[in-house]
């Protein structure tokens, strides 16, 4: 079986203006296409009608062998205007179930994300409960651009209804309106390949600020998975979190475990090009709690242009570990894709 964790359908504007209704409809709502950090080619790695066909993506994941795909639609992670949010939230979920999940094309293969809008907690909530009792969503979708670290306490409301509902939290690097706070601590970059080589920099600070702040603690039954984020670019934070816990544990006595032993628990990471050498290569050091074929789970990307298939990834580890970073993890993680077993 091959659980595809990382698919991020096209909103089409057109048809995304009318669910999103008056009186966001009425103005010129930023493309969903593109962002102001855009490569200088074309992003997608497909023809834009098709990344917005739930058909054409379909038959690109029949194709491929995919038996099912985890959707993340794409659309700006944070709109300032709170209002907005919550109707481009709405909006997406809206069009997700009625375009994507029911596309009879799909025959069955699509699993769904709950966008929520971050800086509205209470609408957040409301979005979960609104299509939790609907098992083909498997996770909340939340930007990894953002006003806070996740593990300050505004958030909790949200990562406690998502592991009381048995949902997943897929950090996603979504599109930017460049609104948040610069992606770096020293301000915005100046080229789109400075920001794709920070990418995974903003979810390996939320994944501290899980650990840190307790989260994991406090619900132990709350996944989370890291899209953007290769486990061996966590390893240098990993390994310093470790270390300096050794010393500041006096001021985070809730932590009952060393940092990285939340991970095999709580964490898994989309698989990414790094990945490639030795699933092995971590064991030896224990340092983030197993070795990566039981923390890496397959996430193709499509339809963007640094995808990748099946077929191509972990082509040096063994079936058996191919079989689980491929499948057999997600299974295991998702608490909603335990009877796909």
């Amino acid at each position: 079986m091959i659980i595809d964790c990382a698919v991020h359908p096209v909103l089409s504007s057109e048809r995304f203006n009318k669910f999103v209704g008056g009186p966001w409809n009425l103005r010129q709502l930023p493309t969903l296409f593109g962002e102001k950090y855009g490569a200088p080619f074309d992003q997608l790695a497909v023809p834009a009608d098709e990344a917005s066909s739930p058909a054409a993506v379909a038959n690109c994941l029949r194709g491929a062998k995919i038996d099912y795909a985890v959707l993340s639609p794409t659309t700006f992670g944070y709109w300032p205007n709170p209002h907005q949010g919550v109707a481009v939230a709405q909006a997406a979920n809206n069009m997700l179930a009625e375009d994507w999940l029911n596309a009879p094309e799909a025959d069955g293969r699509f699993l769904g994300s709950i966008r929520v809008p971050m800086n509205d907690v209470d609408a957040a909530l409301g979005e979960i409960e609104r299509w939790a009792d609907d098992p083909r969503f498997v996770q909340i979708v939340v930007p990894a651009r953002g006003l806070a670290t996740y593990g300050d306490q505004r958030f909790f409301p949200i990562w406690r209804t998502a592991a009381e509902r048995g949902l997943a939290i897929f950090i996603h690097d979504d599109l930017s309106a460049v609104v948040e706070p610069p992606p770096t601590q020293v301000g915005f970059p100046s080229f789109y390949a400075e920001i794709h080589a920070l990418r995974p920099l903003s979810g390996i600070v939320h994944l501290t600020s899980f650990i840190v702040s307790g989260v994991f603690e406090r619900l132990p039954d709350l996944r989370v998975v890291l899209g953007d984020v290769s486990v061996h670019e966590a390893r240098a934070l990993a390994i310093r979190t470790d270390k300096d816990w050794q010393s500041d544990r006096i001021e985070v006595p809730w932590m009952t475990k060393e940092p990285t032993a939340y991970l095999e628990r709580h964490v898994r990471f989309v698989s990414q090009p790094e990945d490639e050498i030795s699933p092995h290569s971590l064991r030896s050091t224990g340092t983030l709690g197993g070795d990566n074929s039981s923390l890496v789970i397959f996430g193709s990307r499509h339809p963007y242009w640094d995808g990748v298939n099946a077929d191509e990834v972990f082509p040096k580890w063994s079936g058996e570990e191919r079989a689980r970073c491929l499948g057999g993890n997600a299974v295991q993680f998702y608490p909603r894709l335990a009877a796909l077993n």
